[in-house]
């Protein structure tokens, strides 16, 4: 028995670049800063302690930054005579070396709103962008845009402007470089005859980038920073303050608000109090100061001198938050009332845009005077089940012995996980951070930070000094932003007895994106549960309103609730833990894995000096710790426990690569045994992973490294701030499956076998095959790259192979397209690629080429296609005509918006031919240039063609049977998903009714064009209501040669493939940033849209149904802040299918069983199924069989 196993197919390139930069890709949809595409602004409370304990001074205080002193030039500096006047900048917070090559002249910086900090603190932070020249020269002909600075170098920047200055409606430019720029604020010229070079008048039409956070400092800052100026000494609390008011005054883009202690003597003054409400920096108020001036003013004048009250200060910030009464407010003064509304009751600062707010807790000690508040958190805590208690509601110690306890991080907890807002909708929670200053705050109260940190699902930092303590703010602010998402669907196992059903595990890939190369990744398991909702281990529901796992769930595998957060639980936790790992590295000239050790590493290389320099090190040491690094050993003891053994996070970010399920049987042979399950799937750390799902515990059975990416580990390693993704193993599995004697159990010894096929997507241009027979020793097969003879046309392999038999061949081939060009990622009209363009079948035990259409000259293996001009990424769509077993028809897309048929009519190869089936594009038209990124479906059915004819003055109708393939296909640019929106696209339903494959000698057919299709975007069918209206309808839809859906959203595209059951067809969109979130974009991604409609007349089968029992059809729901990938279908033991990767299904809402009342789930707007269910079941019905008769 032959079986395939469909994931997507992973590509090593050979080829691959050490590190491969792309800008236009869809790490645009995660590469971002607080000012993103919109007004949203951080909440931000500032908890300031104001202990005694600030007045102590701090001894060899490097001394503080004085802008009117112009420091001295540094060792190696690139401007002695700072006649450049440099402006460096970074990511992560962190000041830059002297010598880094991320700079740029102070003439090219446009941004007037950094001009004042600049001077007069030294520092800026912004969501900051430089322009780039794309065709032609300003001010003339061509085009240009603003991109991310962050990626940046000194040589290829020549215009730098800022977020804010549009969010501060500020049109001045203070450039003074060669270029001629005027006043206004930036927008992108997209045309090369018409539109404005660089800025515009209008604020609307300014760009709308998604970039990373940016800190830019002056020279002078750095050359203070680094050099070897005097030392001070100076009290914490003026420590503090600079580097409060720093903080302030650079990030204009963030909401800021104020709270301190009280006194807090023995009996009274307890707690803290707000001191300025959470406001905006550029409003003016009653007092004629700006809100940034204001609090300026208010930090300036604190003073030192009361407890450390850490635990009820927050329990003031939960009732301000909350939109609670004043409590400890009232015991201190003086306080902020403009907070409250009325007196005496806070108005919480959440908006439109946000439902989270953020405090950063900054102290220099352990608490003192703080019980005042445990009765109150004792009593949010004894609203938790036992398990949530467990999780973030217990005491922490802390202090020398552990002496004392807090219910500090309880707290925190308690606002991270549960709803501080009752009265408004939605939920809205706190995330806190903590930075603790001084050595004392670290060594007594670390371990009390860190905790309250972890549970309030922010970040803990330790600041020794003055230059630590304002580095810390700045990362707490970046950090805000991070996410932790999917870009990949999830994936399922089959049941080796019962191939119509699925088994009930689900495989969620999961990644956390960061503003350096290293994004953290995680593979994590939840199940179907018997009540028809997916569930977490302990069976309770997993899934929220918005598709993300729920934060309290505890997924399978894991010791603690991990939720939906990367850095815990699944996968990942089991790595940072497991000490003797089986790794291998492929090893291309002798087509075999090798162990990962460096002996065998030098021998590849050739000696160790050209290990070196392949790896990019700096000597043998260094050598010696890139290599352990790779191999997941905490060389640089990046979790600070002083132990190099074993790296807290190993694995990388599978951006685009789904997990693939090989279910080898219960390797007992008892059918009621727990089956032997193994999980495939790559990273861009560059390893494809094997893992064995053992139920509640998961192993890593092997993981294997092109030598190719070898050179990308340290940039890995070092980690530094880049807007530029590093690419590894980036795309799925695909297996094909032998099961010789069909016992549902794979073993070796019994001739069955299983064999992977792997690529690599943007990571290269290469195929690699393994033999994985023995899933715990896996040897390769073969591999090719586009150096490989007949494969000069393949691009970066996107293509997902498809297993098949083709006619005159006895062994299975692989058949797959040719991949992507990325010069289709410029902005602009699409231009003719140079790669990718063609469909190439290879024999999949050999590698050895079968045959390919591309446009390369005639051969024994490649037919001529001079009219293939665009690369097509997708995968093919492939049939089989008569049911001989073989496949005889291919259809595939390309990024021009063309779908192209193959025929293999018999097995003489020279009668193959290639047809363009439609033209759906256009390379001259900006809303036409549709591009096919996905896999066509095919579908075999008949069409109830109506026509009408006029008899004695009546129209008649009548129906005649036609059979036809149906192809669909969605159309959008997947490689720039947000900011690709000028493209109407569309989902289409194609007739094909050449059902047979056509023969060599046929006469070629026109393509289908955008004018032969039906509209049915407004559901024409279902607004009929007379029979007649129906029919003529039906006759307009059924007499055209197929139909089409616009999706016409701005920026809405299709992304990934339908699924067609029972002549249903569901397939999704993406919207990138939602019109109802416009003001709030930086909480949301986007949205994705599953359709429901049917697949013959484009009209919606669901309904939904008011309170007054009136039906409409409901054609799409809709899930925000998610990106739709394929569609997945389950069929489960309880004879129901569901669609995973779309809509989240119906809401679940849990009762009191007589155990108690369940933890979670027990009220609205909390809980979905996570899947939806289709218009069907598994139950027996009526089949037919549909042959070819010989003529």
């Amino acid at each position: 028995m032959w079986l395939r196993r469909l994931g997507v197919i992973l590509c090593w390139c050979s080829l691959v670049l050490s590190v491969t930069s792309t800008r236009a890709d869809d790490t645009e949809l995660f590469i971002y800063d607080f000012n993103k595409a919109g007004d949203f602004r951080p909440k931000v409370l500032l908890i300031f302690d104001n202990s005694g304990s600030m007045r102590d001074t701090m001894e060899q205080i490097k001394e503080a930054y004085n802008p009117a002193t112009v420091y001295p030039a540094l060792s190696n500096d690139p401007d002695s005579s700072n006649s450049k006047k440099y402006i460096y900048f970074s990511t992560d917070g962190s000041v830059p070396a002297i010598t880094t090559s991320r700079r740029f002249s102070d003439k090219l910086n446009a941004c007037a709103t950094s001009k004042t900090p600049l001077s007069n603190i030294g520092y800026f932070q912004s969501q900051m962008w430089s322009y780039e020249v794309t065709s032609g020269n300003p001010p003339g002909r061509g085009r240009g845009e603003w991109n991310s600075l962050s990626g940046d170098q000194e040589s290829n920047i020549n215009l730098v402007d800022c977020k804010q200055d549009i969010t501060a409606s500020n049109p001045a430019n203070p450039y003074s470089g060669s270029w001629t720029v005027g006043a206004g604020y930036p927008v992108d010229k997209d045309s090369t005859r018409n539109g404005e070079w660089f800025y515009t008048t209008n604020k609307n039409n300014a760009v709308n980038a998604s970039n990373t956070a940016v800190t830019i400092y002056s020279a002078n800052y750095i050359r203070w920073y680094h050099g070897p100026t005097g030392y001070s000494v100076e009290s914490r609390l003026r420590i503090a303050k600079d580097a409060v008011k720093g903080l302030i005054s650079s990030t204009p883009g963030v909401d800021f608000g104020l709270a301190i202690f009280n006194r807090n003597d023995d009996s009274d003054n307890n707690g803290g109090r707000i001191v300025r409400d959470i406001l905006g920096s550029e409003i003016t108020l009653t007092n004629g100061k700006t809100g940034e001036q204001d609090l300026l003013d208010r930090v300036e004048g604190l003073t030192a001198s009361t407890n450390t009250p850490l635990c009820e200060t927050l329990s003031e910030a939960y009732q301000f938050f909350g939109g609670k009464s004043v409590v400890y407010g009232l015991q201190g003064s003086p306080r902020d009332t403009t907070a409250e509304s009325p007196t005496g009751t806070y108005e919480a600062p959440y908006d439109n845009c946000s439902n989270n707010g953020y405090v950063i807790y900054i102290t220099d000690g352990e608490p003192t005077q703080d019980g005042d508040a445990n009765t109150l958190v004792q009593g949010l805590i004894t609203t938790l089940s036992s398990d949530e208690k467990a999780a973030y509601g217990t005491a922490v110690s802390y202090g020398s012995g552990n002496r004392s306890s807090s219910y500090l991080a309880a707290l925190a907890g308690y606002m991270k996980h549960k709803d501080v807002n009752a009265v408004s909708p939605g939920t809205q929670t706190v995330t806190t951070f903590t930075v603790g200053f001084g050595d004392e705050a670290i060594s007594g109260a670390g371990n009390l930070l860190a905790e309250t940190a972890r549970r309030g699902g922010g970040e803990y930092y330790p600041a020794t000094d003055a230059s630590a303590l304002t580095d810390a703010l700045k990362a707490s602010l970046l950090a805000i932003l991070r996410i932790n998402t999917s870009l990949v669907s999830p994936a399922i196992a089959s049941n080796n007895f019962d191939r119509t059903r699925s088994l009930n595990n689900i495989y969620y890939a999961m990644f956390e994106p960061d503003d350096g190369p290293r994004w953290r990744g995680n593979l994590k398991k939840l199940v179907f549960s018997p009540d028809g909702y997916v569930a977490d281990s302990r069976g309770l529901p997993a899934i929220k309103f918005d598709g993300t796992i729920i934060d309290s769930a505890q997924t399978f595998w894991s010791s603690g609730r991990d939720g939906n957060k990367v850095a815990e639980g699944g996968a990942q936790e089991m790595l940072a833990a497991k000490s003797n790992r089986s790794l291998y590295v492929i090893n291309n000239a002798q087509n075999r894995l090798d162990a990962l050790t460096k002996a065998n590493l030098v021998t590849q290389a050739g000696s160790e000096a050209a290990l070196t320099t392949w790896m990019q090190a700096s000597s043998t040491t260094d050598l010696d710790a890139l290599i352990n690094w790779t191999k997941g050993l905490d060389v640089d003891d990046e979790d600070f426990d002083t132990s190099t053994l074993i790296r807290s996070h190993i694995m990388g970010d599978p951006l685009h690569s789904r997990p693939l399920v090989l279910n080898y049987g219960p390797q007992s042979g008892n059918p009621t045994d727990a089956p032997d399950l193994r999980i495939l799937f790559g990273t861009n750390a560059g390893f494809l992973h094997m893992f064995k799902d053992m139920g509640s515990t998961i192993d890593e059975s092997w993981a294997a490294i092109p030598y190719e990416f070898l050179p990308n580990q340290r940039a890995l390693r070092i980690n530094a701030e880049s807007a530029d993704h590093i690419y590894g193993v980036d795309s799925s599995p695909v297996a094909l499956v032998k099961d010789a004697n069909r016992n549902g159990v794979l073993k070796s010894s019994e001739n069955d076998f299983v064999w992977v096929f792997t690529g690599l997507r943007s990571g290269g241009k290469a195929y690699y095959a393994f033999d994985i027979s023995s899933p715990n020793t896996p040897t390769l097969k073969w591999h090719l790259n586009s150096q490989t003879t007949g494969f000069g046309e393949l691009g970066l392999t996107w293509s997902v192979p498809e297993v098949a038999f083709v006619p005159g061949v006895t062994t299975p081939v692989l058949i797959f397209t040719g991949g992507y060009d990325v010069n289709k990622s410029a902005q602009g009209l699409g231009a003719n690629d140079s790669m990718g363009r063609g469909i190439y079948i290879v024999n999949a035990e050999t590698g050895a080429l079968v045959f390919s259409a591309t446009p390369a000259a005639t051969s024994t293996t490649n037919l001529q296609i001079t009219g293939m001009a665009d690369s097509m990424p997708g995968s093919v769509a492939t049939l089989d005509s008569d049911g001989d077993g073989k496949t005889d028809r291919i259809y595939a897309g390309d990024t021009g918006g063309n779908i192209w048929r193959m025929d293999l009519p018999n097995a003489t190869k020279s009668d193959w031919r290639v047809f363009k089936f439609a033209s759906l594009g256009s390379d001259s038209t900006q809303a036409a240039d549709r591009r096919f990124f996905t896999q066509p479906i095919v579908v075999r059915t008949i069409n109830k063609e109506v026509t009408s004819t006029v008899v004695g003055g009546n129209t008649v109708y009548s129906y005649q049977d036609r059979p036809f393939d149906a192809v669909l296909i969605g159309s959008g640019d997947r490689n720039r998903p947000s900011s690709e929106a000028t493209v109407r696209n569309g989902y289409f339903m194609l007739r094909d009714y050449d059902v047979m494959p056509r023969a060599a000698n046929a006469q070629a057919r026109n393509p289908i064009l955008i004018s032969d299709l039906y509209d049915v975007t407004s559901d024409p069918l279902s607004a009929q209501t007379s029979p007649d209206g129906i029919l003529a309808t039906k006759a307009g839809i059924t007499t055209a040669k197929g139909w089409v859906n616009w999706l016409n959203e701005p920026g809405e595209k299709s992304m990934g493939a339908g699924v067609v059951l029972q002549g249903k067809l569901y397939f999704t969109s993406f919207l990138p940033q939602v019109q109802s979130f416009q003001q709030c974009t930086i909480q949301s991604i986007g949205a994705a849209r599953q359709y429901m409609v049917d697949m013959h007349y484009g009209s919606s089968f669901r309904y939904v149904v008011d309170l007054d029992g009136n039906e409409t059809p409901e054609r799409y729901v809709e899930v925000q802040n998610k990106v739709a990938d394929d569609l997945v279908v389950h069929a489960g033991d309880d004879a129901k299918v569901r669609i995973i990767g779309g809509g989240v299904g119906e809401e679940v809402i849990l009762k009191d069983e007589g155990d108690g009342e369940p933890e979670r789930c027990t009220g609205a707007g909390e809980c979905n199924q996570g899947a939806e269910e289709a218009e069907m079941d598994m139950s027996p019905k009526k089949i037919y069989l549909y042959e070819g008769e010989a003529q």
